[in-house]
């Protein structure tokens, strides 16, 4: 005996047809809200892991490509791209040495001087380096000094010094090399002057974060969890404007 039978499966072929349409649009947005979670988990983590003065730090955590639903990837990262310099912050991924940009020298503020009263406050604009305006000047007997505003000068190979209200100063039988004890103690009780940056040929910048492994977590945790959401969310919303 011969049966013949038909079977419908233009629904079936539409009910494809529209998983298709709509993965691309689920995976978009759940690309999207990941990275969003992402940036806020990384951030949260940095305030645990160091001294944050300013949110322009933690705003510097940003997704710096959004996915679209034609092109299906997203990048969050550390802006390293700031005025003045690029950023230090993602060298304590691996950790690392900040070396000179200019000179042999690095100007370190010294914490608890009028530079930096205390650690958590950042260098005080009017006493920032840059500031200072440096000048290079020769004294009538043929000696370089480099002096700066608001009473400030440097000792080659300790730092930059700020005269106090004292009037004391450096007498002409003194040697720079007395001076050289830690922190500049002696120059500050002979002359009245503070060390507000002490020179070091670098600074080392150990391993604190965990940008990458933070990432690598989070996202095979949640970007399943979030997809399959937004997947859902694609195909009630397909079935309510019907």
């Amino acid at each position: 005996m011969l049966i013949k039978t038909t079977v419908d499966v233009t629904q079936g072929i539409a009910l494809c047809d529209l998983i298709l349409r709509k993965l691309p649009f689920a995976t978009n947005n759940a690309l999207t809200r990941t990275a969003q979670e992402l940036v806020q988990v990384e951030r949260d983590e940095l305030k645990t892991e160091f001294q944050v003065r300013k949110q322009f730090i933690l705003n510097r955590v940003r997704i710096t490509k959004y996915s679209k639903p034609g092109d299906l990837w997203t990048r969050v990262e550390i802006d390293r791209n700031v005025s003045g310099g690029e950023l230090l912050l993602t060298m304590f991924e691996d950790g690392g040495e900040k070396l000179p940009g200019h000179g042999s020298e690095l100007a370190v503020p010294i914490t608890g001087g009028p530079a930096r009263p205390n650690f958590s406050q950042s260098v005080r604009p009017s006493l920032l380096y840059k500031a200072l305006n440096m000048q290079k000047h020769t004294t009538a007997g043929g000696k370089i000094q480099y002096k700066g505003d608001r009473r400030t000068f440097v000792v080659p190979g300790i730092g930059i010094f700020q005269r106090g209200s004292s009037k004391k100063r450096i007498g002409k039988s003194s040697s720079l090399g007395k001076f050289q004890g830690r922190g500049g103690a002696e120059l500050r009780d002979t002359t009245g002057s503070t060390l507000i940056y002490r020179f070091k040929p670098g600074v080392p910048l150990h391993q604190r974060m965990h940008f990458v492994k933070t990432a690598r977590q989070m996202v095979g945790t949640r970007f399943p969890l979030i997809w399959r959401e937004e997947f859902v969310k694609e195909l009630a919303g397909h079935a309510r404007k019907r």
